[in-house]
């Protein structure tokens, strides 16, 4: 990748929305708008080809149903498909699903990956240079389903399971894997399971405008379990959402991530990427423990148009203790949004990120938080 990201262009257009059935997750069969030969949208699909910094050129489609229960004052389920090819050779397939039950009194989450990705990597620590670049591949398999129920209010106790299957990295001898003797170079399983605690009151799952939202993850990894490696996950995810008109609203998170014991290559805590430290390389900065934090301003424009103005700051280090005061790293951006379901709140985001050695444009489905 390149100190300032090459990321200039790209550009995303709707090929269909199209209805069938009656799953999947954001847009509701009975909150759509009606094309005139179609009465309910329950069915999205696009194309997309974007540029960034970890993908140059990328070329792929997603398609995504949505549902709800009988009972429709929920919030809207759904089930997702993307797949994404780029020029880096590097080839993403993720099907991912929110269920809510009815009364929302059991919610089932669920995810699972294959990529083949080559890749960029600078070595463990807070501090790394940007000259230390070290580019690396390997294809992994994921797979995490989760299940939560309902123990008082928006209070919810769950379980989530979570396998991940690694091939080798493929690397340059010598260099800084070798040098760091970063554990899971040589690949292998990682096989886990632990409780979640999540207290939510957003009034949307999408892009809500009130609300709050905190959920803990403990995860075990152990050879008991069928995992190559032994270590422990702890992660923290804080969200506030303050709504100050009809088109305005303040967001707020907070995300902290701990592991302990021998944390294998693909475990370890990222900081930059898409979501959180937007301007930075996805990995820029890696190591066992991280914490982040960043604020967005969104504002409706018209039509289906909004625009958005966000800041966020983190690091990362081997342990809570190494945390530094002075250590924080600093990214902030804008963009725009277009929203591709109104009821739902739905939104198409593109993003422009600016940090220390990159900037970097970036397209998702759904907002960063």
């Amino acid at each position: 990748m390149i100190m300032r990201a090459r990321l200039i262009t790209l550009f995303v257009f709707i090929a269909s929305v199209s209805s069938f059935g009656q799953q999947r997750e954001r847009i509701p069969l009975d909150t759509v708008p009606a094309h005139p030969a179609i009465k309910n949208k329950n069915l999205l699909a696009f194309p997309f080809a974007v540029r960034s910094l970890e993908t140059d050129w990328g070329f792929g489609g997603i398609a995504a149903r949505f549902f709800k229960a009988k009972d429709t004052t929920i919030r809207t389920s759904d089930i997702n498909l993307l797949g994404l090819y780029t020029l880096r050779s590097q080839l993403i397939l993720v099907l991912s699903s929110t269920i809510f039950f009815p009364k929302e009194d059991h919610i089932a989450r669920f995810q699972a990956s294959y990529s083949y990705y080559p890749d960029d990597f600078w070595g463990l620590g807070n501090h790394t240079s940007f000259q230390d670049k070290e580019g690396f591949s390997q294809k992994q398999f994921f797979i995490n389903p989760q299940f939560l129920k309902r123990i008082h209010g928006n209070l919810y106790l769950g379980v989530t399971y979570e396998f991940q299957h690694t091939g080798p990295v493929s690397y340059t001898p010598g260099g800084v894997f070798d040098k760091q003797s970063i554990p899971g170079r040589h690949g292998g399983n990682t096989s886990g399971i632990g409780p979640i605690l999540s207290w939510d009151t957003r009034n949307n799952a999408y892009s809500p405008d009130r609300g709050a939202f905190a959920e803990i993850q403990f995860e075990y990894f152990d050879q008991h379990l069928g995992s190559d490696f032994n270590f422990r996950l702890l992660s923290v995810d804080l969200r506030k959402f303050i709504h100050l008109s009809d088109k305005e609203v303040f967001a707020l998170q907070g995300l902290g991530g701990f592991t302990f014991g021998e944390t294998p290559f693909r475990k370890l805590e990222e900081l930059g990427g898409a979501d959180m430290m937007r301007g930075y390389y996805g990995g820029r900065f890696t190591d066992k423990c991280l914490m982040a934090y960043q604020a967005e301003y969104r504002r409706f424009l018209f039509w289906r148009l909004g625009a958005v103005a966000f800041a966020s700051t983190g690091e990362v280090a081997s342990t809570p203790r190494k945390f530094e005061l002075d250590g924080f790293h600093f990214a902030y951006g804008g963009g725009v949004r277009f929203a591709l379901s109104k009821e739902e709140k739905l939104n198409l985001r593109v993003d422009y990120g600016i940090a220390k050695h990159s900037n970097a444009f970036t397209v998702q489905l759904r907002e960063a938080f």
